[in-house]
């Protein structure tokens, strides 16, 4: 069997693009060429990888078998042929930080501005990804810096940059609206929409009504931060968030509500690998920190400094 690194992106692009149109100009072949490339690749495995699903293409197990894999050997491969290029020209020329919503959306993008300002000769990259995507591409070297809940791996470093906490956010005609706090029988109650799990904000829900013999298990769920609050603008009910998306947000006739009895608290901070740190990814690790700690939202109580004491209630 001779598998060539060529078929394996091919088949990353179609899996990740879920449409063979789209796959194929992200790879710049035609749709004929990766057509033929997927069918050579199954015949190799003697498997069918990909089945259809109305407009979009779905794994099949075989398929989610060899996309774990075909992940971390392109990415490797990858890797080192960046590391390579690098050392030839004599040291590294970018940066790529991939981080949650609410850093993406708020201290990264200036951390980075700063920096691109004092490197015109470097290059910079910020992505968007969820807690485990962040991990993985950190660990697999598609990231420098993640920016993320904490990581336990042995091979990566975490550096503390705040504490925030889980709020119900709900509009400002809603019952509980007037109310300073609330408890989590209130959250259970109110909570109809959910962030899909994975999500960090899902799995801390999940513990806290847990903890005290509820299972949550909301009429609606959405992944992004922007179609969630739009739920909520609608009138379609309430969610459970991050007080770091009430100090970035900025939609009109929201409430955050602290969920207290306890405060379900989520860390964030800086994920590194041991073996990969220069003198860029120290820098730019310094630059979002002042940007923590100047940070209206830690004025505010919006978000925590390591080492301080949580709110009470």
């Amino acid at each position: 069997m001779d598998v060539s690194y060529r078929q394996l992106r091919a088949f990353l692009a179609l899996v990740e693009e879920r449409n063979i149109t789209r796959a194929a100009e992200r790879i710049h072949l035609t749709q004929s060429a990766l057509s033929q490339m997927l069918k050579r690749l199954e015949q190799q495995l003697e498997a069918e990888l990909l089945l259809r699903e109305g407009r979009e293409l779905g794994l099949t197990p075989a398929g989610e078998a060899l996309y774990r894999e075909a992940r971390v050997i392109v990415n490797r491969l990858d890797k080192l042929l960046r590391d390579n290029r690098d050392r030839h020209h004599g040291f590294h020329k970018s940066l790529v930080v991939s981080s949650l919503y609410t850093l993406s959306a708020s201290l990264a993008p200036r951390a980075l501005n700063r920096m691109k300002q004092e490197h015109r000769d470097f290059t910079f990259r910020l992505i968007e990804e969820r807690v485990d995507d962040i991990t993985s591409s950190v660990l697999e070297g598609r990231a420098d810096v993640g920016i993320n809940t904490p990581s336990y791996h042995p091979d990566l470093d975490f550096i503390p940059l705040f504490r925030d906490y889980l709020c119900l956010a709900c509009r400002d005609d809603h019952p509980l609206a007037g109310a300073d706090t609330i408890s989590w029988e209130q959250a259970y109650e109110h909570a109809g929409i959910g962030v899909s799990p994975g999500n960090s904000l899902r799995t801390l829900a999940d513990e806290a009504f847990h903890r005290i013999g509820l299972s949550y298990d909301p009429e609606f769920n959405a992944s992004h931060t922007s179609t969630l609050l739009g739920m909520i603008s609608s009138g379609l009910g309430s969610a459970i968030l991050s007080s770091t998306i009430s100090a970035i947000d900025n939609t009109p006739g929201i409430r955050f509500l602290p969920i207290c009895s306890p405060y379900q608290y989520r860390q964030i901070g800086l994920l590194l690998r041991k073996d990969a740190r220069r003198p860029l990814i120290d820098e730019f690790c310094l630059r979002i920190q002042e940007q923590v700690d100047d940070w209206q939202a830690v004025r505010q109580g919006q978000v925590l400094l390591p080492g301080r004491p949580g709110a009470t209630g």
